[in-house]
């Protein structure tokens, strides 16, 4: 096999939770450009109807489904249903998720706590836990991507529940791909940082840009196409040596330091 084909995911079929959100619609582009068949997953209909008609109008290659993945039914439904379209799983994404109040610790609500946490470390195990055992079940080499972020090892202020959830997301990749090894199913995290999107840009170009720029070591937000050889590497044969590993794509955030009150 030549080095480039390690990398494609011709005939694959990739889940991808969160799949409507400004990252998920990202990810399943570069999925799409690699050859892989894709259900794509949201609680947003509209948008899950848009990106299905972007990526394949004919329907084919991909499967839409409205999926909250704190609901064990929701997410049953969205395996049985990739199945009766695809007859197998290859690959999860695991990247639904919400960022939260933008809040100081004594300002977050027990509300706020819960709703955070719920989605982004019950939702991710629990996707992630049922896709498993429907590989084991099926004997599939499967692969597993959680979605980290550089919160989930770097400090920052008024993401107290954010924070937290990635770094429990980033050790729930670790005992996931402890137990799975045994089945060949191997579970990595991708953990981005700023991405250029409108509100990125807006921000590191506003009033405190100067701060958040200068926060990051390579000063610019990452281009969505940077995330393409990290991801593919992860979903591919070509990290068949890799399991729990946690791939930082964040021009050097996540180490660049704590972020101390003024």
């Amino acid at each position: 096999m030549k080095w480039i084909e390690q990398f494609s995911l011709d005939n694959q079929v990739a889940v991808v939770t969160g799949a409507a959100g400004g990252l998920g619609r990202e990810l399943v582009a570069i999925l799409a450009d690699a050859g892989a068949k894709l259900v794509i997953a949201d609680t947003d209909e509209f948008k899950l109807d848009v990106l299905s008609r972007e990526i394949d109008p004919s329907g084919e290659k991909v499967l839409q489904q409205k999926c909250d993945v704190t609901s064990k039914q929701d997410v049953l439904s969205l395996i049985d249903n990739a199945h009766k379209k695809f007859k197998t799983i290859d690959l999860l994404i695991n990247c639904a998720g919400i960022l939260g109040p933008d809040e100081l610790l004594f300002d977050v609500s027990e509300r706020d706590w819960d709703s955070v946490l719920n989605v982004n470390v019950k939702g991710s195990w629990l996707v992630a836990t049922h896709i498993a055992q429907y590989m084991v079940t099926h004997k599939i080499e499967g692969r597993i991507i959680n979605i980290s972020s550089s919160l989930g090892f770097r400090s920052q202020l008024k993401r107290v529940p954010y924070a937290t959830s990635k770094a429990a997301v980033e050790h729930l990749t670790r005992n996931l791909a402890m137990e799975l090894v045994s089945h060949n199913i191997r579970v990595n995290c991708l953990a981005p940082g700023w991405m250029q999107t409108n509100m990125v840009n807006n921000l590191l170009e506003g009033p405190e840009g100067k701060k958040w720029r200068e926060a990051i070591p390579m000063r610019r937000a990452a281009h969505p196409s940077e995330l393409t050889g990290p991801l593919l590497l992860l979903a591919s044969k070509a990290s068949s040596y890799m399991t729990g590993a946690i791939v930082r794509v964040d021009g050097g955030y996540a180490y660049s330091g704590i972020e101390l009150p003024e």
